[in-house]
């Protein structure tokens, strides 16, 4: 048989698409596996079982009588037996379509709810960038520009209970330390005692430019 004859060409090709058809189908399954779209199994279940029903019943108005009838038996059918028959067939196409239309609205609610947390994720992620953000490079900047002075100390005034910040500190300083707190209550009355004696002498030292020796009067502990 020659390079040139015609059948042995044809029977070459046709072995050529025979393996690359064959390639194709081998690599079906990774492309479906790598492609494979979202797991929708029981949403379609419940739609295809609901499609089912409404097949039924189809097929159940496909083989009611009055349908398989000439159009003259179906007139006269119709006006022996009135327009029951009728009736009935316009009720249980109305079902169908009905139930048709409420499995496709089924169906595009959950496409729709699958867009919607997709949506959801996104702004969920984009509003915590935002704030992570914002409360680290702006909220600081922020607050201590807002005239918000001494809050902590207000919030820390109300927590203890005194009547304003000075008494609040006062009591959080005598729980803290009550042995330093009694050694400059102490001082403080030693002050307030010999203030005039002090403030001359301090008046003293500071005209002589060096330290001068004062006289004090300190008063026994209270019992």
């Amino acid at each position: 048989m020659s390079e040139t004859d015609p059948a042995a060409r044809a029977f070459e090709d046709l072995c050529a698409e025979m393996t690359v058809l064959r390639r194709s189908v081998e690599a079906l399954p990774q492309a479906w596996r790598d492609n494979r779209p979202p797991d929708y199994t029981e949403d379609l279940a419940r739609v295809v079982k609901a499609m089912n029903a409404v097949g039924v019943r189809m097929q159940a108005i496909e083989d009611t009588p009055t349908l398989k009838m000439t159009p003259q038996a179906y007139g006269q059918g119709i006006r022996q037996a009135g327009l029951s028959a009728s009736q009935e067939v316009q009720a249980a196409f109305q079902r169908a379509v009905g139930e048709v239309r409420e499995e496709r609205q089924a169906l595009a609610s959950i496409i729709g709810q699958a867009n919607a947390r997709r949506d959801q994720w996104f702004w969920l992620g984009f509003i915590g960038i935002v704030a992570f953000l914002f409360g680290v490079g702006i909220a600081p900047p922020v607050f201590g520009w807002m005239t918000w002075k001494h809050f902590d100390q207000r919030v820390a005034s109300f927590i203890v209970g005194g009547t304003d910040r000075w008494e609040s500190g006062m009591a959080m300083m005598r729980d803290a330390r009550s042995e330093n707190w009694n050694s400059l209550m102490w001082e403080d009355r030693l002050v307030h005692d010999n203030q005039v004696k002090i403030r001359d002498c301090r008046i003293a030292a500071t005209q002589a430019g060096q330290p001068k020796p004062c006289v004090i009067i300190i008063k026994p502990d209270a019992k």
